[in-house]
Formats: structure tokens, sequence, C-alpha cells
């Protein structure tokens, strides 16, 4: 059993987006990634992978393959591993709470 707390994880920097590890483990891993104003994450996929996105304060625009998604806070996604994902913050700091899940097959 592990236990922790996502306060240190919202961790920001004004040169980029930052990915802050809260737990990781062979087969899934939950991280958060917070945004400052005008920060984006370019689209990129998880092959094999699940994710569970929930946006816990913020808003911005998701990029799920061709699709833009508008989330805000307390919104949450679910991507297929299939997918790509990308992401554009609003005016606001944003961070998005993420569990990623290896799939088997």
């Amino acid at each position: 059993m592990e236990k922790s707390t996502i306060g240190p994880a919202q961790t920001f920097s004004e040169e980029r987006f930052t990915k802050m590890d809260i737990f990781k483990s062979r087969n899934s891993s939950m991280f958060m990634l917070n945004f400052n104003p005008g920060q984006a994450m370019k689209p990129h996929g998880h092959p094999g992978k699940e994710l569970y996105l929930h946006v816990l304060e913020g808003h911005g625009a998701l990029t799920i393959d061709d699709r833009i998604v508008e989330v805000s806070a307390g919104g949450v996604v679910h991507l297929e591993a299939d997918e790509t994902i990308g992401f554009k913050n609003g005016d606001d700091r944003t961070s998005i709470y993420v569990t990623m899940n290896r799939l088997n097959g």
C-alpha cells in the first residue's frame, strides 16, 4: 500500500507545462499535468494504454485525434489506447490529474 497527496504534484513552471508523478508501477501511473496560462502540450499518443483525466482547476481545450473538446474544473475524460491527445490551456492555471493504465493483449 502506498499513500500520497496531490498537493506537491501541483507544481507550475513559467517555462513550460509540468508533469509530476504521483504513483508509478509496471502497469499504471498516476500523475499531474500543470499548465500556466497559454501553455500547451503537443498532440501525442500512448499506444497500448488508456487514460483517465480529471480537470482539478482551470480550463482549456483538449485535442483528441481531430476533435477539440473544451474542458474545465470538474470535467473528466476517458481516452482509448488508439487516441492521440494534446492540450491548449486557457487564461488560468490548470491542473489535470491523469491515470494511465497499460492494456493487456
